[in-house]
């Protein structure tokens, strides 16, 4: 015959304590992952906005089109690239550029063979609390991180 042990009784209560603490550790990590993932997966659908907006500036004739008209038609590009994501206080700046990237005046007088850059900048609203696992870079959004994405091609249209 087989006694029954009176620690065994206290033992399931102990599993289930260890559980919790170690179930709310796991989860902890697993959303700050997730949310890691997403930031990252952001960055580059902004990267490729901007190089699809940078594209459309190189190849627009200034010189046909009024400013006005190009820049609507660069945003045009950039937000309809951006429009799935949700982001806050979306930026998009375009200008002319030296070799290192320094603006020197507006993208529409470029010259042909002439750099022109596409900044897309915009806050990243986090899904999940995070509790200091992703900083929080952006000075006017809560719980949100800052993401910049720049593109620079010579023009080829004027």
């Amino acid at each position: 015959m087989i006694r029954p042990n009176s620690q065994h009784k206290r033992r399931p209560a102990g599993v289930v304590v260890e559980m919790a603490v170690i179930s709310v550790v796991c989860l902890t990590f697993m959303f700050a992952i997730f949310e890691y993932g997403r930031v990252v997966m952001m960055q580059q659908i902004m990267e490729n906005a901007s190089r699809a907006g940078a594209r459309v500036a190189v190849v627009t004739a200034t010189s046909y089109v009024t400013p006005a008209v190009a820049t609507s038609n660069v945003n045009a590009v950039v937000n309809g690239q951006l429009a799935s994501l949700k982001l806050s206080k979306v930026n998009i700046t375009l200008f002319q550029a030296d070799d290192t990237g320094n603006n020197i005046g507006p993208w529409t007088s470029t010259s042909f063979g002439k750099n022109i850059v596409v900044q897309v900048d915009a806050d990243c609203v986090n899904l999940f609390p995070t509790w200091g696992f992703l900083p929080n870079s952006s000075s006017t959004t809560p719980n949100a991180v800052h993401l910049t994405a720049v593109t620079m091609m010579r023009g080829e249209a004027n």
